[in-house]
């Protein structure tokens, strides 16, 4: 764990080390194939949980949060281009580089050496939310807060347990802006963990995971995907950070 401070509010971080996977799944979705490896050639650092109300108004002299007054919730109601200024601003008080994560990095981090649709059990590959188990969602419920333990809201981070690399909320809570522009599939899909950057037809579309509070349990496997257009912010929408390891 690294700790770090940005106008006296602590950041931990999660030193990620250098390593390979294979991003993507088998299921029928095709956003989320075709499975391929993924070298991560660096360490680098994450973000512990998904960044506070307390953190971003201690570097933005803002609370943009629709759950507003919740200091140990995750900021929320953060569209892409601010989360890339708040890394920008970061960057200048620390003199290191502080940035979104990619695709790549954020599944890595979130999977944790894990191959299976959920980091906490071998279940899967699921085609849809009718075939999760009821006992998968229970286990869930331990780890991610989601549409059926929320309550319709969010919740502070780190109240639940784990993944097996030590990072909370990567799965429920809000969801996370990552540096990636949106592509349909992975056809094409840098395989060094570099952020996927080059322009679609579909822009201005920046890629999302981990799902949120209101999601169902499938949109919480470790592959899911999603994206929306960079300028929207709303209570489901959060970021957590990646500092590059010098």
């Amino acid at each position: 764990m690294t700790g770090l401070q940005a106008n006296g509010v602590s950041f931990e971080m999660v030193r990620v080390a250098s390593g390979q996977f294979s991003m993507g799944s088998p299921n029928s979705l095709f956003s989320e194939g075709p499975s391929h490896l993924v070298v991560i050639r660096a360490d680098f650092l994450l973000g512990l949980h998904p960044v506070t109300q307390r953190q971003w108004q201690a570097v933005m002299q803002d609370n943009p949060s629709g759950f507003p007054d919740s200091p140990s919730h995750p900021v929320e109601s953060v569209n892409w281009d601010r989360a890339v200024e708040f890394c920008a601003r970061l960057t200048e008080i620390w003199g290191k580089s502080v940035r979104l994560p990619s695709e790549a990095e954020w599944e890595y981090a979130c999977r944790a050496g894990t191959e299976t649709d959920f980091f906490f059990g071998a279940w899967g590959p699921f085609a849809d939310s009718t075939e999760i188990l009821a006992e998968t969602q229970r286990m869930l419920s331990e780890f991610a807060w989601f549409d059926l333990n929320s309550r319709g809201r969010t919740h502070p981070v780190s109240m639940l347990r784990p993944n097996p690399w030590g990072l909370h909320d990567m799965i429920g809570n809000v969801w996370e802006w990552c540096a990636d522009v949106w592509h349909d599939d992975y056809l094409g899909a840098p395989d060094d963990a570099a952020p996927w950057s080059k322009a679609t037809a579909r822009q201005p579309y920046q890629c999302l995971r981990g799902g949120a509070w209101d999601m169902d349990a499938f949109r919480c496997r470790s592959s899911y995907r999603s994206f929306d257009h960079r300028e929207l912010a709303t209570r489901k929408i959060g970021l957590r950070i990646v500092v590059e390891v010098e």
